[in-house]
């Protein structure tokens, strides 16, 4: 009987070189092949995009919380900071599920709402996404050592998790109808600016609304007036910005945003046309 030489492992098959540095752009085309995947597979062409501090509850879990720290001798002194937020978390669960009510209609049947996937903000606004609608509550998180896992409002099938701080940002960006951003630090700052960087150099075509969800706290922590003084900013930069408090006028401004782009078919960043035709490819963001 002749001897059997060694069967070795394929390539696309070896755990031990997917996981190598060699492998890392094979890694990341995983994470941006995957994503296109499996969003076109669930019927997903746009979203309204909800950005927020990782930090924020609702009114009663701060004081669960405050309470278990106190009596366990911690200090409290940075958590009792965050108490302003609160108001916030609680209406992006109302701003949410009045957005995801909206995206029931069938004009807008393929827009869902996306959040980082994780806690506070992001879980305020899947919290009301979910419970109006249980197949359009997306995720996008990042492994983190303190984020084991997405908030338990996201739906499974949209759930992601990425490695890579990069391809994460392109697909929540990438599809965007409107941006929505809540109280937040430096991530959330990151990913506002990136944004409107995008905006500003034309990488993103289409102008979706951009709205700062805290109106003093955003007038505050950035100096758009300074900026604009300065000239680093143009004036239409800051105008282009909708800053409010008001739940209903963030829903307005988010709805007139959606249906301009749906009636004159700029699901710019979508797979298809309204219409579900091919539309011309794009430069890639």
């Amino acid at each position: 009987m002749d001897k059997l030489g060694p069967k070795p492992t394929k390539a696309y098959k070896s755990s031990e070189f997917l996981g190598s540095r060699e492998a890392r752009q094979i890694r990341v085309l995983c994470e941006m092949n995957e994503t296109e995947s499996r969003l076109k597979s669930n019927g997903i062409e746009g979203t309204v995009l909800f950005f927020g501090s990782a930090r924020s509850r609702t009114r009663a879990d701060f004081e669960i919380k405050l309470k278990a720290m106190e009596e366990a001798g911690e200090d409290t002194s940075r958590f009792v900071k965050t108490r302003f937020m609160c108001e916030y978390h609680e209406k992006l669960i109302l701003l949410s599920s009045k957005v995801a009510r909206l995206l029931e209609q069938e004009r807008f049947k393929t827009i869902g709402i996306l959040t980082g996937g994780g806690p506070g903000m992001m879980e305020a606004a899947n919290e009301g996404a979910f419970a109006v609608n249980q197949n359009k509550s997306i995720g996008m998180g990042i492994s983190l050592p303190f984020e084991p896992s997405l908030n338990p409002y996201v739906t499974p099938e949209l759930a992601f998790e990425y490695h890579y701080f990069f391809t994460r940002k392109f697909w929540m960006v990438y599809q965007a109808m409107a941006l929505i951003v809540a109280p937040g630090g430096v991530g959330t700052m990151d990913e506002l600016f990136e944004v409107m960087t995008l905006q500003q150099c034309g990488k993103i075509k289409n102008k979706f609304p951009i709205i700062l969800f805290g109106k003093s706290y955003w007038q505050t922590v950035v100096n758009w007036d300074y900026l604009v003084e300065c000239g680093t900013v143009a004036q239409s930069d800051v105008d282009s910005l909708f800053f409010t408090d008001d739940v209903d006028e963030a829903f307005e401004k988010i709805q007139k945003g959606l249906e301009e782009q749906v009636a004159k078919g700029s699901y710019i960043h979508g797979f298809r046309s309204r219409e579900g035709t091919p539309k011309k490819k794009q430069k890639l963001v």
